[in-house]
C-alpha cells in the first residue's frame, strides 16, 4: 500500500530472549533493515527521534493486535499495548509494552513467537518515519527471524547477559513500586530518590542522638521532643540565667577598660554599667568617640574604692612633711 510520500511495509521481528513474556522489546534495530521483497530502509538516530515524537504526540497508546487484524478491517482484538517507545540509539528502538491476559498465555506457551510492526518509510532516503501498529504473527516474512524465546537460530546464542539484565530491571522496578513496564531511567530516578531519603536519615541519627532519642525514632517523634524541649520552664530560665551572666561579664570589662582609660570618671560608673547593660555595642561606640576626661597620671587615685584612704603621692608627702600636716589631718580634710 502506497501514498505519496510514504511506504507502507509490515517487518517481522523476533521478541529479544529472555522471559517468557518480556514486558519490553526491540522493535528495529539500528542502521540498514533488510526485508524479503522490497528495498532496505534506514533506522538512525533522527528516524528514531522522530518516531517517538509522532508516537508521543498522539498522546495515545498503541495497539498491538493479532494477524494484523486491524489491516484486515476485521474484528481486531488487542494482544497488547504499547506504553513508551524509546530511542535507545545503537541498540535501536525498543517498545515498552502491557500484554491482555490471553497474550501472555500465547506468548508463555509459544502458541505465538514472533511480531511484525507496521511503519511507514519516506521515498525520499528511505528512512524509518512512523510506527502505526505491531501485531504478533507466526508466519514472519524475514528469514532466520529470532523467536521470542529460546536460541537464535542464526548465532546460537541464548543472551543470558540480557536476560538476566531484564529480570534484574523488572526486579528492581518491583521494589521500588514501579510496574514492570518501568524504563530503565525510571527506575534509576527511583532509586535516587531512595537514596536521597536514606541520606536524610542519617543525617537525622546525629540529631536523635543529641536529642536522646532511640535510633529509628520517627519524624513526629523527633518533631515533638524539640517542642517540648522549648517549652521546659526550667530551660528557659537557665538559658535567660546564662545570657544575664555573660551580658554582665562583659559590660563589667567593658567600664573598666573606660575607667582605666579615663574615657569615664568613677562618679559615672553606674551610669556606665546601666548603659553598657541595656546597649553593650552602644556604649562601646561612646568610650571610642568619647574624649579622655581623666588625667592618666590620677587615675589610680580615682580608683580607690570608697572608704578606702586615697595613698599620698610623693610630692603631696613631702609638702605636708615641710607644713608639719599628719596624714591623718591629710585625710581627713582631703578625703
Amino acid at each position: 500500500m502506497q501514498n505519496k510520500d510514504n511506504q507502507r511495509l509490515g517487518f517481522f521481528a523476533g521478541l529479544p530472549d529472555g522471559a517468557p513474556v518480556p514486558a519490553q522489546f526491540q522493535v528495529f534495530p539500528w542502521g540498514a533493515v533488510e526485508i524479503e521483497g522490497a528495498e532496505p530502509f534506514v533506522v538512525d538516530a533522527e528516524a528514531m527521534s522522530q518516531v517517538v515524537e509522532r508516537f508521543r504526540a498522539r498522546g495515545l497508546d498503541m495497539v498491538i493486535d493479532y494477524e494484523h487484524q486491524t489491516e484486515a478491517g476485521s474484528r481486531a482484538p488487542a494482544a497488547g499495548w504499547i506504553k513508551r517507545l524509546e530511542n535507545r540509539g545503537n541498540e535501536g528502538l525498543w517498545a515498552v509494552v502491557e500484554w491482555t491476559d490471553s497474550a501472555r498465555e500465547y506468548l508463555a506457551k509459544k502458541e505465538y513467537r514472533y511480531f511484525s510492526p507496521v511503519f511507514l518509510v519516506s521515498k525520499d532516503g528511505r528512512r524509518l518515519s512512523e510506527l502505526l501498529r505491531v501485531a504478533l504473527t507466526n508466519a514472519p516474512r524475514l528469514n532466520w527471524i529470532k523467536p521470542i524465546s529460546g536460541k537464535s537460530p542464526i548465532n546460537g546464542n541464548d543472551n543470558s547477559d540480557g536476560r538476566k539484565e531484564m529480570e534484574f530491571l523488572e526486579l528492581i522496578a518491583k521494589q521500588v513500586g514501579l510496574p514492570d513496564t518501568a524504563s530503565a531511567e525510571e527506575v534509576s530516578g527511583a532509586v535516587g530518590k531512595l537514596k536521597e531519603r536514606a541520606e536524610a536519615v542519617v543525617a537525622c541519627k546525629e540529631v536523635l542522638d543529641a536529642l536522646g532519642l532511640a535510633s529509628g525514632t520517627g519524624r513526629s517523634e523527633a518533631v515533638a521532643t524539640i517542642h517540648a524541649l522549648r517549652q521546659r520552664p526550667d530551660l528557659t530560665l537557665e538559658v535567660a540565667a546564662l545570657k544575664r551572666m555573660l551580658a554582665e561579664r562583659d559590660r563589667d570589662d567593658l567600664v573598666a577598660a573606660a575607667l582605666k582609660e579615663g574615657k569615664i570618671t568613677p562618679a559615672q560608673r553606674e551610669w556606665a554599667e546601666k548603659y553598657a547593660l541595656g546597649d553593650l555595642e552602644g556604649f562601646r561606640l561612646f568610650v571610642a568617640k568619647t574624649p579622655r576626661v581623666v588625667p592618666l597620671d590620677r587615675i589610680d587615685a580615682q580608683l580607690i574604692d570608697p572608704g578606702q584612704i586615697p595613698r599620698l603621692e610623693d610630692h603631696q608627702l613631702h609638702i605636708n612633711k615641710l607644713l608639719n600636716i599628719s596624714e591623718e589631718t591629710w585625710s581627713k580634710y582631703n578625703g
